[in-house]
């Protein structure tokens, strides 16, 4: 993609390597993007000609296990807070706007514990915790998996092997369960082959989906996402799974932005467009 991503090279962040990019006007205002799980750092791609319209000079890393960024055994959805300051100062940017979509979005609501880091926070279609309050606001289907990977996280990681191999067929098998609008993005000239391009440097250390699941699902978060000390803003897809919980967050005062679409329409160039239009203005 090149000519679309500008790459950093390496951020250090207490003794993790960081693999770091960037997208959007490069003279623009900071924001930081965590991509979902099983991408890289690359997914901030899809937001290049939203974030030059709006000014947005928009920076992305790999999280650790994904893409080229060396895994953490020991990682926790916190230390993102942590990997956030070192990429901001790295940048030069103060307490930036954090944004992210799927398990992307929980990492930001990590974030959004820490005013010191950033300054508000957009979470798009973020993935729940493994509590069971929370669980009962998502598809029953859903909540089993992620319980699995709570309480039984060697049969989860059976689970997800079997599923992240399982070929053109599995695939193909999966989109037919997709969202209308969903299909529309994975057909998209733009932003599917940018998405492809994502999820294969997010494959560069195997397992990555798995670990980055564990991390969200595996383990209690220790804060709770709907007490933020930052502005939230939360995007969700009317046919998203995880819908119920983005309501929860709402009535518990983040900002709903509602929209046509299920997990995978938070990629929408519309959707793109909003989300980059208000965090030009946070």
């Amino acid at each position: 993609m090149s000519g679309v991503v500008r790459e950093h090279g390496t951020v250090v962040s207490e003794g993790r390597r960081l693999a770091v990019c960037e997208v959007g006007d490069p003279n623009g205002l900071v924001a930081c993007y965590l991509h979902g799980t099983g991408g890289s750092r690359l997914e901030a791609a899809v937001y290049a000609e939203a974030a030059g319209r709006h000014g947005v000079r928009l920076v992305s890393w790999d999280r650790p296990g994904a893409g080229r960024t060396p895994d953490d055994p020991d990682r926790r959805l916190l230390d993102v807070v942590t990997d956030a300051r070192s990429v901001a100062a790295a940048v030069g940017a103060e307490r930036p706007p954090v944004v992210g979509l799927s398990g992307g979005g929980s990492h930001v609501l990590a974030l959004a514990t820490a005013a010191d880091v950033t300054r508000a926070a957009v979470a798009i279609n973020p993935g729940p915790p493994a509590e069971d309050d929370v669980l009962a606001l998502v598809p029953p289907v859903t909540a089993r998996l992620i319980a699995l990977a709570r309480d039984r996280p060697r049969w989860f990681r059976q689970v997800a092997r079997l599923t992240q191999s399982r070929g053109r067929l599995g695939q193909a098998l999966q989109r037919r369960q997709l969202d209308p609008l969903d299909l529309e993005v994975v057909r998209d000239p733009v932003v599917a082959p940018r998405l492809e391009v994502s999820a294969e440097e997010g494959r560069l250390q195997p397992g990555a989906w798995t670990r980055d699941a564990m991390v969200i699902w595996g383990r209690p978060w220790g804060f709770d996402p709907a007490a933020p000390a930052v502005p939230l803003h939360v995007f969700a897809g009317r046919n998203d799974p995880f819908a119920g919980f983005s309501r929860h967050l709402a009535d518990s005062g983040a900002e709903l932005h509602p929209f046509e679409g299920g997990h995978v329409s938070g990629f929408l160039p519309a959707v793109l467009d909003e989300v980059m239009a208000l965090v030009a203005r946070l």
